[in-house]
């Protein structure tokens, strides 16, 4: 067996052992459900809740650690191929699977507006609260008078699977959810690989990085493992969507590509960001104007009948289009916008000149407009970057510039950039932003208690200890060590000849 193969052996049992740990805390520590007949993930005691949130956090950080050591494999560029890390990818999935929500409740919302959609009732114009019972009770507080912020195709979605499962089986339907989380994920393993090795093949494999690393940086991160399979975050529908089909415009099948993109946008219309890139490079690709302007022409009328059609199989009618701006009344630290409005609130405020809602309305305004403005360049530049770089660019701008950030929300251009540059992921500090991210929110989605929080530090600090204990190889994956880790990059290399 050789080196290579023991220590990505070694990177897979860790993170197998983070992922059990994560998922066994998620138990008594992640979103639990409200007086579910069910009775499978029962609300614990405070003691259990503690246990399982020191389990929980060990677990992340066995799961980071053994992330981090995959990257630094990339990094020496040992010969670790796509296939292998696909064998690694599903060792830490699959404990996450039967488990309780981690790090989210949002599937609960998911749950309600698939029963009101059930019930033939307008998602959005109605909120949870109508409901009544367990199905409203698990929808957080500040959700229950919401109508539906997605797309058709998200609210068809829930519907079937609360249409199967019932809406009185809160577990059942939210072990739906996830399903279709999978569903996504596997989509954007099979598109990431595709992309990637299209882009090698334009450029040259040194510039694209290869489909090893644009796994790495996509479906093996931990961000993406605890938000898309944990959360059970529709998001992966939507990835996954977009990137099969930049994966159909990479291959020339631009009128199959835009009818997925158009699929994914009535997800969640952030993807529609990818049609745009997506068109403006398969128009920029075209040897003459006249040329140019039939794909242009194709493109637009092959997916305003996709939009059509697809919101009229769906039947939950037009409605969505006015509620896009339902999640902006949540206030995120993540915002910069909104952050930039609050301090010139309280400026305002304390110089009599204003109030601090005028503030962040005006900041989030600006962003908004800079945003657009990212998009509309990197869509102009998408002939020369290619699709799958313009979107993950224009996407992760986006973000930044929006009035409501979340911490999966990165994930929408993470994925389509990693598979054009995951280079540009795999350096220290892109690294580090990630796990600023994944800390940002704890497995429970609520507020933390200072027991929980005692136990999160516990629980890591015992797992830190541990892999210091271990040795070397392990410490050789944390920022700082690189000398050691060089070393015994290249006292294996000597090994091996």
């Amino acid at each position: 067996m050789s080196e290579v193969g023991i220590t990505v052996r070694g990177c897979r049992l860790l993170g197998t052992l983070g992922s059990v740990l994560l998922a066994a805390g998620s138990w008594s520590a992640g979103a639990l459900p409200f007086g579910v007949p069910d009775g499978v993930w029962a609300q614990r005691s405070p003691a259990h809740t503690v246990l399982g949130a020191a389990a929980a956090y060990a677990g992340l950080v066995l799961l980071v650690v053994a992330w981090w050591r995959l990257g630094g494999l990339l990094r020496a560029g040992e010969p670790v191929g796509p296939r292998r890390l696909r064998s690694v990818l599903w060792p830490w999935v699959l404990p996450l699977v039967p488990g309780p929500l981690i790090f989210s409740n949002d599937a609960y919302s998911y749950v309600a507006q698939g029963a009101l959609a059930v019930r033939g009732w307008d998602v959005y114009r109605l909120g949870p609260s109508v409901l009544g019972g367990t199905v409203a009770d698990n929808v957080p507080e500040l959700w229950q008078d919401a109508p539906a912020p997605y797309g058709p195709v998200a609210v068809a979605a829930t519907r079937a699977v609360v249409a199967v499962t019932g809406e009185h089986h809160t577990v059942a339907a939210v072990l739906g959810m996830r399903l279709l989380a999978l569903c996504g994920l596997a989509l954007i393993v099979w598109g990431v690989g595709r992309l990637a090795s299209e882009w090698g093949a334009e450029r040259g494999s040194a510039v694209g990085g290869g489909e090893a690393g644009a796994l790495w940086a996509t479906v093996l991160n931990p961000l993406a493992l605890v938000h898309l399979v944990g959360g059970a975050h529709n998001e992966a529908l939507m990835i996954g969507l977009m990137v099969a089909g930049l994966v159909a415009f990479r291959r020339g099948h631009w009128m199959l590509g835009t009818v997925v993109l158009v699929a994914a946008a009535l997800v969640k219309v952030p993807a529609a960001v990818a049609l745009l890139c997506a068109a403006a490079w398969s128009v920029g690709g075209r040897p003459d104007r006249r040329a140019g302007w039939l794909r242009a022409a194709g493109i637009t009328l092959v997916g305003l009948a996709a939009l059509v059609l697809g919101v009229a199989v769906c039947g939950q009618g037009w409605g969505w289009l006015s509620t896009l701006r339902g999640p902006a009344q949540v206030y995120t630290v993540l915002s910069p916008s909104t952050d930039v409005g609050r301090v010139l609130g309280l400026l305002s405020e304390g110089l009599g000149v204003g109030t601090a809602a005028d503030a962040i309305a005006a900041a989030r305004s600006v962003g908004m407009v800079l945003g657009v403005c990212l998009v509309g360049f990197c869509a102009w530049r998408a002939p020369r970057t290619g699709p799958e770089y313009a979107t993950g660019a224009a996407l992760l701008g986006l973000v930044v510039t929006a009035p409501v950030v979340q911490p999966w929300y990165v994930l929408w251009g993470m994925v389509p950039l990693a598979a054009a540059a995951w280079r540009l992921l795999e350096n220290t500090r892109a690294r580090l932003a990630m796990l600023v991210l994944l800390f940002l929110v704890l497995p429970s989605g609520t507020s933390a208690t200072w027991s929980y929080g005692f136990a999160a530090i516990t629980g890591a600090t015992a797992a830190s200890a541990a892999l210091v204990a271990w040795g070397p190889p392990v410490l050789g994956t944390l920022p700082g060590l690189r000398l050691q880790e060089r070393a015994w990059v290249r006292a294996a290399a000597r090994t091996r000849r």
